[in-house]
């Protein structure tokens, strides 16, 4: 049981002590059964015992080339982790990479940083954030996800904050376990399971779905074709498109995929970028 940090000062905090939510506790995470599920509630409660303004956390594969937000407590939340998908650069990334923690209290004062994340840290400072910390989700061999934290004031994790936030990762990869071995447990084979979570997944990713990157992959395979290049080649031009026209891949890819926007249209363009 994560014990709730005392009263500050400037704000009271509410509500009963609670556990990190159990890995079978229905929330808003998709659809109850599906891989996801409980994990919402675990990144809001991250978010409340580490005090910080917000939360997210992103699953990624090998190579971090494919990610996949789960949640997001808020809309800043949301941008940062989709910031560094579009840069391909930060402490999320970092963090999954060489499973380690990134705490980063005084994020704007650390040269180290600026010069890991250069690009990640100039958007960052326009955006008013000051603090990030990304804490490995730990899956079966190696990290499976990352809990993503902002705050949007300088300023260094406790030590209770920061045990909380590690406990709340732990208990995000044990769910992400329990839920795949149930679906393992459902289907006669492995195939069949990863096929029944694929089916799963597609059937709950939408357009309106703020958090799902499907559709930048989808967009990305007819920007593929479009230009004639690798579908790698592809994500890179959607990124660079994303980032010089700052707005959100995944309203360009929309856009592509609703064919209101065509990369062939702009391939000179993009040769320049």
């Amino acid at each position: 049981m994560i014990d709730e940090p005392a009263p500050g000062p400037d704000e009271q905090r509410q509500g009963a002590r609670r556990e990190a939510p159990a890995a079978s506790e229905p929330d808003g995470s998709r659809s109850t059964g599906a891989l996801f599920t409980g994990v919402a509630a675990m990144c809001d409660t991250a978010a409340r015992l580490a005090g910080v303004d917000g939360a997210a956390v992103a699953v990624l594969s090998a190579g971090s080339a494919v990610r996949e937000l789960v949640h997001a407590t808020d809309t800043m939340a949301q941008h940062l982790d989709e910031l560094q998908f579009t840069v391909g650069e930060g402490p999320c990334l970092d963090a999954y990479r060489h499973d380690r923690l990134e705490l980063h209290g005084h994020l704007l004062d650390e040269n180290a940083a600026m010069h890991r994340w250069p690009v990640f840290t100039a958007e960052v400072s326009a955006l008013g954030v000051c603090a990030v910390f990304a804490f490995p989700v730990p899956g079966a061999a190696g990290p499976a996800a990352v809990l993503e934290l902002y705050r949007l004031t300088p300023g260094d994790l406790s030590d209770h904050e920061r045990d909380a936030a590690m406990t709340c990762a732990a208990a995000i990869g044990a769910t992400l376990q329990q839920n795949w071995s149930l679906q393992l447990a459902a289907a006669p084979t492995p195939s069949a399971a990863i096929d029944a979570a694929a089916e799963a997944g597609a059937h709950l990713h939408h357009a309106a779905d703020p958090f799902t990157r499907s559709q930048i992959h989808t967009a990305a395979g007819m920007i593929a074709v479009q230009l004639g290049v690798p579908t790698t080649e592809a994500l890179d031009r959607l990124r660079a498109y994303s980032f010089t026209e700052h707005r959100p891949i995944t309203s360009i890819a929309a856009e592509v995929i609703e064919r209101r926007l065509s990369f062939r249209e702009h391939r000179d363009d993009l040769k320049e970028r």
